[in-house]
């Protein structure tokens, strides 16, 4: 196959052999693409510097059955405000890893992808907790595996308390919850995640998670995330 060209961001990168690179793009109208950036980690690569992670790039790439060969590229945006900021930082990155982890190989995804650009301008001005937890939950929703947060899955219960059962990617009441595995929830926190969820995600910045709620939600994410990877 010939020579492609792609415009996108580096989700995640790895050495391999002496200096190679092993980097997983997400590029617009092509996907997460995975491909080998041959001598880049030299000194006087002409690549150095590329393929740092959260770059949104351009890059040309000759297309293969394993790993594309990644043959020249450029960057379009650093993001440095982002990356000189440890807490907007931990952010970016924790919804790059997600991406890697759930989008399929070679499959445009155009929400993902202008979701994903729209919480990395957001970010600088806005607080990382919030914009990182609406992306993960509305990210999860146009993958087709949308949390239910509105209210009891069984009974339609509004009030709580709550468990988040992973495995029914939703919340159940005390009562219907019975014997059930899963991570508590009281009403407030529920509302909140529904809200960001459901509401543009410029309007996150107005949400403020409390340590508590950030670590709740956390765990929340976490297990459904861990539950999907497993199929289950």
């Amino acid at each position: 196959m010939g020579l492609e060209r792609g415009e996108g961001f580096v989700l995640r990168t790895r050495p391999y052999a002496e200096a190679d690179l092993i980097v997983t793009l997400f590029l617009e109208k092509k996907g997460k693409r995975t491909g080998i950036a041959k001598g880049v980690r030299r000194l006087n690569s002409r690549l150095g510097g590329v393929f740092d992670l959260l770059n949104r790039i351009e890059v040309v790439f000759y297309p293969h059955r394993g790993l594309d060969l990644l043959s020249q590229g450029s960057v379009l945006e650093a993001y440095l405000q982002i990356k000189r900021n440890l807490a907007a930082a931990e952010s970016a990155l924790a919804v790059a890893r997600l991406l890697d982890r759930l989008l399929p190989s070679h499959q445009p995804e155009d929400g993902p992808y202008h979701l994903f650009s729209r919480f990395l301008a957001l970010l600088p001005t806005g607080d990382p907790l919030a914009l990182q937890t609406a992306t993960e939950l509305k990210l999860l929703a146009l993958l087709g595996h949308r949390p239910h947060l509105n209210a009891c899955q069984r009974c339609g219960r509004k009030d709580g308390p709550f468990q988040f059962v992973p495995g029914r990617g939703g919340i159940l009441c005390a009562s219907c919850a019975q014997g059930i595995e899963g991570v508590p929830v009281d009403a407030g926190l529920a509302r909140t995640l529904d809200w960001l969820l459901t509401h543009p995600l410029e309007r996150s910045k107005v949400v403020k998670l409390s340590p508590a709620a950030a670590a709740r939600t956390k765990e929340l994410i976490s297990t459904y995330i861990e539950v999907l990877g497993r199929g289950t």
